[in-house]
């Protein structure tokens, strides 16, 4: 009788257990603490599997105004889960799909960076040079240089172009070597402005040079227009890099705020649109003691802060949005961790994410 007891009651005890242990109950409300770098995409990649959840995880959890702007402490409630055993590493999976209600879904807020420079002007650094679309072969005014307005006679050499269709125009600068190998790197494409086709005759194209960022000349190229949006998202930095600042728009070398620079990495090594760097000088301490001289390696010095604005697979193009002093090619640059967005960016206005 005595055994029958002890028997009830461990089975009472593992029951309850059971059914306490979030393991194997679907439906129980759990929750998670942030950690310094996580974001609601993490977060259901980590749990659910599937980080496409993020938009219904920040519907139930109100008070996070923006899913990538998380503070370590903050306790996020969960959606439902299951544990995942079959597979030795422990995963968590999701059991139901809660239905998004899109009408009363945040909108993400990024900020805009129009005050620190013009996205579409910005061009970018390539290893490798580009086949050009057309070229601007003569204006309907007989002048050297156009600007915006006005009238341009366009050879295209691939595509089966339309009217209303845009190029931007440019032309190349380099081979650009880099500032520590002196091996050559790249070529810079040297944003000038933007042409609409309006007309197409026999052999040529009639285009409207609708914006101008520099003055254009006669043979300048022409490539499809793809624009960048002035509102960015920043995003906190994950992994762990060293990098350089390869060239600078227009080819500049005197750089400081608001200049636009080209760095030597892109999505091959992790870097994404809204990414921070840090600008950075090395520092170091050698001891004028005669019986024990020797250097010391210091903390770099952080003379610039950019803002990553877009990326190709090799080549990130950023903008200085604050700086210490001038600077040149050739800087290093290091990622920067934040949890609170830095007050340079901080006050810019907000702008909706599309």
């Amino acid at each position: 009788m005595k055994s029958k007891a002890i028997y009830l009651g461990l089975s009472l005890f593992f029951a309850l257990f059971l059914s306490l242990s979030p393991s194997v109950s679907a439906g129980q409300k759990l929750t998670h603490i942030v950690k310094n770098g996580d974001t609601l995409w993490s977060i259901c990649e980590q749990h659910y599997g599937d980080p496409y959840l993020w938009p219904e995880l920040w519907e139930m959890n109100k008070f996070i105004t923006n899913p990538h702007w998380l503070m370590p402490g903050d306790v996020i409630k969960l959606l439902e889960y299951v544990e995942k055993k079959s597979k030795p590493e422990k995963k968590i999976v999701k059991t139901k799909k809660l239905p998004l209600k899109k009408q009363t879904l945040k909108k993400l807020m990024g900020i805009d960076v129009s005050s620190l420079t013009n996205t579409k002007s910005l061009g970018f650094l390539r290893q490798e040079k580009i086949e050009a679309w057309g070229k601007i072969f003569d204006f309907k005014t007989e002048k050297v240089l156009a600007g915006e307005n006005d009238i341009a006679y366009v050879k295209m050499y691939q595509g089966d172009i339309k009217p209303g269709e845009k190029f931007i125009i440019y032309n190349i600068l380099g081979p650009v070597n880099h500032p520590l190998t002196k091996k050559e790197f790249g070529y810079i494409y040297s944003f000038k402005g933007i042409l609409e086709i309006k007309e197409a005759q026999k052999d040529y194209y009639i285009a409207k040079i609708s914006e101008s960022f520099r003055s254009i000349y006669k043979d300048s190229l022409l490539m499809p227009y793809r624009p960048v949006s002035s509102c960015i998202l920043p995003v906190p930095w994950k992994s762990p890099l060293t990098a350089y600042i390869v060239a600078a728009k227009d080819n500049l070398n005197l750089l400081g705020q608001y200049s636009v620079v080209y760095i030597d990495a892109g999505r091959n090594r992790g870097i994404s649109r809204g990414n921070l760097l840090n600008a950075t000088t090395e520092r170091e301490y050698t001891s004028t003691d005669e019986q024990e001289k020797k250097t010391v390696a210091l903390p770099p010095t952080i003379i610039g802060k950019i803002l990553i604005l877009d990326t190709t697979e090799n080549t990130s193009t950023g903008v200085v949005f604050w700086s210490l002093k001038d600077f040149t090619n050739g800087v290093k640059v290091r990622p920067q961790t934040w949890h609170n967005l830095p007050r340079e960016l901080a006050n810019l206005p907000p702008c909706p994410v599309k």
